[in-house]
């Protein structure tokens, strides 16, 4: 049921008895999909990176034949290199293409491509040769990913990644690069664009090959241009040549400042991780708590409770000694006697638990408080749980309680460095290079692995030859 809006909105669009749309349609059709796609794909709402968007996008679409028009520009947090629009002037760029940038002139070319796209009405034009479902099977495979979008280039739907056909393609460039002249950014800058992409591409063919897979390299942005695209460089030229000052502030520097730090590749962050989950980068260890427990952490404590705050641990940490862990209890913690004692071992690591006796005097009671000692590293981690009881001293589950108790004491173990390290995200970031530097020692010194150097020239508009000038600035990537 949850795709349901979408294939109804889509099935409309594609309507055969519907031929023409008057704007207004063209607007609600689009924010419907808009609220879909919102809902179904990751987007980048806030930040420096998408107010850069927004503000180079709205600088071509005031050029544009459309003016008036209200354009809504997307970032989606997505490694794919891909942008397109739907109806209304929506259009949406995949943070993954924008990483392979090296210039604001760039993503206007690539936004002024797909503002063509909406100028010029394609969708309309396309889909009244497509079946309604047809459209709505490609639209699902684009929201969740799958790995036949790229085999569906028959489909109308395929235009939101594999394009509309050389003729509309062409016709949004002629359109995308008169945009750009009259926003002030050279048209040429379409021409970089497909370069840079065909570079891509080429680098993922050799991926492909090397790992034996299929090569996956579905971006319809510009894909129907062959490298030396002779249509292309005409109807570029045409748009104009802005004078030699002009055309040479491409403005880098503001394109270098907003992508600075950006992610690159998959962003481990907006992942889903355990709920409840606690995690010491530093001592390298994690621990799940059940569900409904709160934690804090305090310069010599971890505290928690539970929902109700009728039960509680605290993990404090000491020096361990050669001992056991059983007479580690005894000695250091001076505690003598524990009932249901018990050693374990989990994760490799050796730990003992048992109870601390409650006390029942005539003035109160203490109930039996749950105590564990792990050995980790040169550390003894001190688990104590007691439950808190109330004036109706039965409202206390002490079962659940204590089985919350031991839940959160098994659930303690290490993390390791590497696996520290794959939970954080790659990032671009810019350096100047020295007389020194060569794409290939950063490579090796990033350790970005096979084919680093190859993905360092083609970030940096150097591929497949060349090194980078002294002072000149150029991306990396590092986690």
């Amino acid at each position: 049921m949850k795709h349901l809006f979408f294939i109804l909105a889509i099935s409309l669009l594609a309507s055969p008895a519907i031929r023409v749309f008057a704007e207004s349609s063209d607007q609600k059709t689009g924010r419907e999909l808009h609220e879909k796609i919102l809902q179904e794909m990751p987007v980048i709402t806030d930040g420096k990176l998408a107010d850069y968007v927004k503000k180079v996008g709205l600088r071509v679409a005031k050029t544009s034949d459309t003016p008036d028009l209200e354009f809504t520009f997307t970032l989606l947090d997505d490694p794919g290199i891909n942008a397109f629009a739907t109806p209304g002037g929506y259009i949406y760029i995949n943070r993954g293409l924008i990483t392979y940038l090296n210039s604001e002139a760039q993503l206007a070319a690539v936004l002024a491509h797909e503002v063509g796209h909406i100028t010029e009405r394609h969708h309309a034009r396309k889909n009244r040769a497509q079946a309604g479902s047809q459209i709505t099977s490609v639209i699902l495979a684009v929201l969740t990913r799958s790995n036949e979008v790229g085999e569906a280039s028959g489909l109308w739907g395929a235009s939101l990644v594999q394009g509309y056909g050389r003729d509309m393609e062409l016709e949004a460039d002629e359109k995308g690069a008169q945009f750009l002249y009259r926003a002030g950014y050279p048209p040429q800058a379409m021409i970089e664009v497909v370069s840079l992409l065909k570079d891509h591409e080429r680098l993922e063919k050799m991926r492909a090959k090397a790992s034996g897979k299929k090569t996956q390299t579905y971006h319809g942005l510009f894909a129907s241009h062959p490298r030396n695209d002779q249509r292309l460089r005409e109807v570029i030229n045409k748009a104009g040549t802005l004078p030699q000052t002009l055309s040479a502030e491409t403005n880098v520097v503001p394109f270098r400042l907003a992508t600075e730090g950006m992610v690159w590749g998959q962003n481990i962050d907006s992942q889903e991780k355990p709920k409840n989950r606690y995690q010491n980068a530093t001592l390298g260890f994690l621990i799940d708590y059940p569900e409904g427990w709160v934690f804090s952490s305090h310069s010599n404590a971890l505290k928690s409770h539970n929902a109700d705050n009728t039960a509680r641990m605290d993990l404090s940490m000491a020096n361990r000694t050669t001992e056991p862990p059983e007479l580690f209890i005894k000695k250091q913690l001076a505690i003598p006697l524990l009932k249901k004692s018990e050693s374990f071992v989990q994760a490799g690591l050796r730990g003992h638990t048992g109870l601390i006796p409650g006390k029942k005097t005539p003035a109160s009671t203490t109930p039996d408080q749950r105590l564990a000692v792990i050995y980790y590293g040169r550390l003894a981690y001190i688990f104590k749980g007691e439950i808190l009881l109330k004036d109706d001293s039965s409202a206390v589950d002490k079962k659940q309680a204590n089985d919350d108790f031991m839940s959160i004491i098994k659930s303690f173990r290490p993390i390791s460095r590497r696996a520290l390290q794959a939970q954080q995200a790659f990032t671009i970031h810019y350096v100047k290079a020295t007389a020194n530097t060569t794409f290939a020692a950063l490579a090796n010194h990033l350790k970005l692995g096979k084919f680093g150097e190859e993905e360092l020239r083609i970030i940096n508009n150097y591929y497949p030859t060349g090194e980078p000038k002294p002072g000149e600035w150029i991306k990396i990537i590092r986690q």
